[in-house]
């Protein structure tokens, strides 16, 4: 379960089938997707993708999305690749800033500076494909202003 720091608000249910419906609809890796019931504590929408980095078959989005608009793409695979997209307050953090690879442990600026739900969500799927297009993911963060 992924989980935001700080005050960041309730999950935003409708936002999260947004968030589902953009990736099934735009991204074909897709091969599986489960968004826990509304009445769930922490709600999540996670997203399997069928193609991973390196020699990995697989990868996995786990998203939360705030009445806040504050937002977390976690990206994992089962070899060890982790990063993420976050936008939430917290004290000597840029609001939006991204979790580096391999192991999401390493914060800098996002290059995400849009705000809307669906405009974020397209952005962080053209910086992942642009990476996995070529197999490398310290390329994730570095596309101009996405999507």
């Amino acid at each position: 379960m992924t989980y935001i720091a700080g005050n960041t608000g309730p999950i935003d249910y409708e936002a999260l089938q947004r968030i589902r419906d953009i990736f099934l609809k735009s991204e074909p890796l897709v091969t599986h997707h489960d968004l826990s019931g509304r009445l769930d504590p922490q709600p999540e929408l996670n997203i399997t993708v069928g193609e991973g980095f390196g020699a990995s078959p697989s990868g996995r989005f786990d998203i939360v999305w705030t009445e806040r608009d504050c937002y977390n793409f976690h990206y994992t695979e089962p070899d060890g690749i982790d990063f993420r997209f976050d936008r939430h307050p917290e004290p000597n953090v840029t609001e939006k800033h991204f979790h580096e690879p391999p192991d999401a442990s390493t914060r800098v600026p996002s290059c995400i500076e849009v705000e809307a739900v669906e405009v974020v969500t397209r952005a962080v799927l053209k910086c992942w494909r642009t990476a996995l297009e070529r197999d490398d993911p310290t390329l994730v963060n570095t596309r101009s202003n996405p999507p």
